[in-house]
């Protein structure tokens, strides 16, 4: 526990809040968070309430039109923003740039995201600009606590530990007023959260009223879930949603999961969706997978289909499988395929291969002749 932190006022006032330990992540935010950090300590206020008292607090500063505040909530999963590139000890530096945080280390600015098993406590910090009587959040970044972020310029006003469905609550009426690249960080912290609320959550967003790259971020993140309970909420969107570059992410968000299923509705969109574009994608995703399920639905779309090119399609996409699976697919494809160019594209891409067998059969071939 570290002694009250004294800041010396312009009009000189003194203000003394304490550095506090509280529960949840109070004492791994104090070792994280270093420089101009007031901690606020008063768990028992709503979230909109400890916002408002950081409002008051920093007014009593007098200077800037900027300050931070945030909070930290229970994570899904373990969470490494930034790699071990550096010793642990080399702080990141919180600045602003043209109304933006920067987190930086030695230079760096790239984040290097991973999510590893297990839960834990993350930080979530927001900007605020103040505008005449009101101070909208104008950005958004993440923090987690194995770093240490240095706040030397604008001040960060630390709320402590949020419940995380009060935190999801607060997040969901926060997009509805942001810009869409704050929104996209919106929607990615939220799926962070360790909350059965996160899937109506990301639901919402992607059937909502939002700009296409903000649905598009809520589908994405709903996959990354990679559970049972996704894949039927990415299955009601599907439903629903008719934007070719978003059911085209909904294929991306299925093929992710290696639940049985969602490689039941990669196949079914492979060959039955009305769009021909999400067709393509759903098969050219089933050759990256390479189950049974998948080869399977590949070779009924190159002997069943009507359409030659969605034909041609499925070769490709066989031709991406390991090599065992593949060559005997595209031989037996080269041999009996009724379509003239389906046999010359499953030729075409077996000389692409290598193989000892796709040798063989060309051999026999030419000699034939």
């Amino acid at each position: 526990m570290k002694n009250t932190s004294k800041c010396l006022l312009a009009a000189g006032l003194i203000l003394a809040l304490l550095w506090v330990a509280s529960s949840g992540s109070g004492e791994e935010a104090t070792k994280a968070l270093k420089g101009r950090v007031y901690h606020l300590q008063k768990p028992n206020l709503t979230l909109l309430q400890r916002f408002d008292w950081a409002w008051e607090e920093f007014k009593s500063l007098r200077e800037g039109e900027y300050y931070l505040t945030g909070y930290s909530f229970e994570s899904r999963q373990e969470v490494n923003l930034h790699g071990d590139c550096y010793k642990l000890t080399d702080s990141y530096k919180v600045k602003l740039k043209e109304g933006e945080i920067t987190i930086s280390r030695k230079g760096e600015t790239g984040k290097h995201f991973r999510m590893d098993e297990g839960t834990e406590p993350v930080g979530i910090i927001f900007l605020h600009k103040i505008s005449k009587k009101s101070t909208p959040i104008i950005d958004a970044d993440i923090i987690d606590f194995d770093n240490t972020y240095e706040f030397k310029e604008t001040p960060l006003f630390w709320l402590g530990s949020v419940d995380n469905d009060k935190s999801i609550s607060f997040l969901e009426s926060m997009i509805e007023d942001g810009n869409p690249e704050l929104q996209k960080k919106v929607v990615f912290v939220g799926s962070l959260h360790n909350s059965p609320k996160v899937y109506d959550f990301l639901k919402r967003v992607a059937l909502g009223n939002y700009r296409y790259k903000v649905r598009k971020n809520a589908i994405f993140w709903l996959g990354t879930l990679e559970d049972k309970n996704s894949i039927k909420y990415l299955k009601d969107i599907s439903k629903k949603v008719k934007n070719t570059k978003l059911r085209e992410q909904i294929v991306f968000a299925f093929q992710m999961s290696d639940e049985k299923e969602a490689i039941v509705e990669l196949i079914k969109m492979a060959k039955t969706d009305d769009n021909q574009e999400v067709r393509e994608n759903a098969i050219f995703w089933l050759g990256q997978k390479a189950s049974k399920e998948c080869v399977k639905a590949l070779k009924e779309v190159v002997e069943e289909s009507e359409d030659v090119d969605l034909k041609n399609k499925a070769v490709f996409a066989i031709s991406q499988l390991p090599p065992n699976k593949a060559v005997p697919m595209l031989i037996d494809i080269a041999k009996t395929n009724k379509s003239p160019s389906v046999r010359k594209k499953a030729i075409f891409w077996l000389g692409q291969t290598g193989d000892e067998q796709a040798l063989k059969f060309f051999t026999e071939i030419l000699l034939k002749k």
